[in-house]
């Protein structure tokens, strides 16, 4: 197997044409392509063609509502809303904020507006009505200022966002139907209002917007199927977000161009099973293309799935590596095994003086899985569908008006789309013989997981992590039956498995235990866990709290709280909740901090308790 899978990935690796891609990125920056406006509404359009001229069969635009209305579980339609133009001045300083010039200057779900108005601080007494409040950062425009916003009525606010670049502006976002208009605006733009203020100058504001009903498309295609093929569940799903503001050229207009351009590729080659692609609004989308297979009976879920989110990054200039998160720890699959290799076998750009090694200037790293994008949806607990996604991390141009095209490498899209493009054919075009290679494949990926817990590593949970991680490529072994993996040749692989979990154990005297017992959690929210619906729910003392901790640390708060839903498993009590999220995140939290969570889970009605003897988890068999 290594030696095919490197012919494999070297053979689609060169036939991934990397300056047709770029010019799908370019295309693609040209729209502001919120959820429900014209924009992504053309930007589908175009894709679909592009799908159907790169060989693509079956492409059909999936039109569903943009009402802010219609939801699939706890997923809330977007509302209807295309911004035109934005502009806001003070004496001596026409066009201060002018969109769509300016990039992100226009907050998402801004309401009209056309006059002049008053401006005022945040931290002033007795605005008067119609004022324009000015924020001096995100941190500050907070459920209670929004609040005041109402009751004083404002009639909109200016934000500092980003660096003093004039394409620093970040994203800001209202809720759909909102009364309120928003302008992000730099540190320079901030003090230009705020000498206008101190003046007792009024702003001139003008916003443009059609609310007019649009539709919220979601694009899917296959690859062709062969002569006599049978039908067979897809091998594997493609998905790229399609939605972004412009020009959002890494995020996600790399993803969508990737994965037209693993399309081609995978179109041109005889498959034994499909490979699905979907390109739809980030995660409500695929919550609605989800919904239709799992609770209409529209089809089987495919066998694993590949998201593309942030695959173009020049590492150089946004400053962070190609990331492969990891499907979850609590669904086994061979998925993320063999994505590693994919990238482990592109061909080198270059090699050692002897020629010996292979060497590459360009980084990658792999992480537990966290679930901040489209690949949440379909690994959850609910859905089952194991996941990986591919992107970049950090990013400092992400969600600003900096994120052109200058910053996409066409070689690193290119291999993002080559990785996602080769692990697809593995499972598409494997039989018997392939299906038994990919089996020692496996457990050498396991045993490094393993061993990659051994001391002098001083975490306390690294015995539990372990065991978990033995547990978890024992289980996978079985993934790779449909696939026609031989029964000896598993039992064989979980053999070795259990041979070097007994030897490691050595390493530790004892294993520290979690107090059992207690109540039993179990999930009662409707479909994937949703953070976004779950603050709509809890109380507004939890409410601040978790705004309090996203606004300490957005990306540390998001995957602790993933982690924890999906840890509820109906059989462990919170202790082992908490211990289960942990070792899954690879985070360490503050006591009580996971406690807390769960215990807002849990009044908001999203967990049930059942007595009983809650069992430990994290190192459970």
């Amino acid at each position: 197997m290594p030696g095919s899978l490197t012919d494999l990935v070297a053979g689609i690796h060169h036939g991934i044409d990397a300056d047709e891609a770029m010019c799908w990125v370019a295309r693609l920056t040209e729209w502001d392509r919120y959820q429900g406006s014209t924009g992504i509404a053309a930007a589908a359009d175009f894709v679909a063609g592009e799908a159907e001229r790169a060989g693509l069969a079956g492409v059909e635009i999936l039109n569903f509502p943009a009402d802010g209305r219609t939801s699939w579980w706890t997923f809330t339609a977007p509302t209807s809303w295309t911004p035109r133009s934005a502009n806001l001045s003070v004496p001596g300083r026409t066009a201060l904020v002018d969109y769509p010039a300016q990039p992100y200057t226009l907050a998402a779900h801004s309401a009209a507006a056309h006059g002049e108005a008053p401006l005022v601080r945040a931290q002033d007494d007795g605005w008067p009505p119609g004022a324009v409040v000015l924020v001096p950062s995100m941190a500050c425009l907070d459920g209670r200022l929004f609040a005041r916003m109402g009751h004083e009525r404002a009639s909109g606010f200016c934000v500092t966002t980003g660096s003093d670049r004039p394409d620093g502006a970040g994203r800001v976002e209202l809720p759909g139907g909102s009364a309120l208009f928003g302008f992000s605006v730099v540190p320079g733009q901030m003090e230009a209002l705020l000498r206008a203020h101190r003046r007792g100058e009024r702003a001139r504001v003008d916003v443009d917007v059609d609310t007019t009903p649009a539709r919220m498309p979601v694009v899917v295609a296959r690859t062709p199927a062969g002569p006599g093929a049978a039908p067979t569940p897809d091998a594997c799903l493609i998905t790229a977000h399609l939605c972004h503001p412009a020009p959002g050229a890494n995020d996600n207009a790399s993803g969508v161009a990737a994965a037209l351009a693993a399309g081609r590729v995978l179109a041109a080659r005889p498959l034994r099973r499909p490979v699905r692609f979907l390109w739809a609004p980030e995660f409500v989308g695929l919550a609605a293309y989800v919904h239709r297979l799992v609770e209409e009976g529209r089809g089987p879920l495919p066998m694993m799935a590949v998201d593309l989110d942030m695959v173009g990054q020049d590492q150089r200039r946004c400053g962070g590596p190609l990331i492969v998160e990891h499907s979850p720890e609590y669904l086994p699959h061979f998925a993320s095994a063999l994505v590693e290799a994919c990238v482990r076998a592109l061909p080198p750009a270059a090699h050692s003086y002897s020629g010996a090694v292979g060497c590459d200037v360009w980084a990658w790293r792999t992480t537990p899985f966290v679930g901040a994008s489209d690949h949440a949806v379909l690994a959850d607990r609910a859905i089952g569908c194991p996941a990986v996604q591919l992107g970049h991390w950090p990013d400092r141009f992400n969600h600003s008006g900096a994120d052109t095209l200058d910053k996409v490498d066409p070689q690193e899209l290119r291999r993002s789309a080559a990785i996602a493009a080769s692990a697809a054919a593995v499972v598409a075009t494997a039989g018997a013989h392939e299906a038994d290679l990919l089996a020692p494949l496996l457990t050498r990926w396991t045993a490094r997981r393993m061993t990659a817990c051994l001391p002098p590593d001083d975490d306390p949970f690294a015995a539990a992590l372990l065991s978990r991680r033995w547990r978890y490529g024992r289980d996978a072994l079985d993934t790779l039956r449909p696939l026609g993996a031989g029964r000896a040749v598993l039992a064989r692989q979980a053999d070795l498995l259990a041979d070097l979990h007994h030897t490691l154990s050595k390493a530790w005297d004892e294993v520290p235990a979690v107090a059992r017992g207690g109540p039993s959690l179990h999930r009662s929210w409707p479909g994937p866990f949703n953070l976004r619906a779950l603050m709509g729910a809890v109380d507004e003392t939890d409410r601040q709290w978790f705004q309090r901790r996203l606004a300490d640390d957005r990306g540390r708060f998001y995957a602790s709280a993933m982690a924890l839903a999906q840890s509820v498993d109906g059989v462990s009590g919170t202790a082992g909740v908490v211990r289960t999220a942990q070792l899954d995140a690879g985070i360490r939290w503050d006591p009580g901090f996971g406690e807390r969570f769960l215990a807002a889970m849990t009044e908001a009605g999203w967990i049930k308790e059942k007595e009983g003897d809650g069992a430990e988890g994290g190192d459970q068999g």
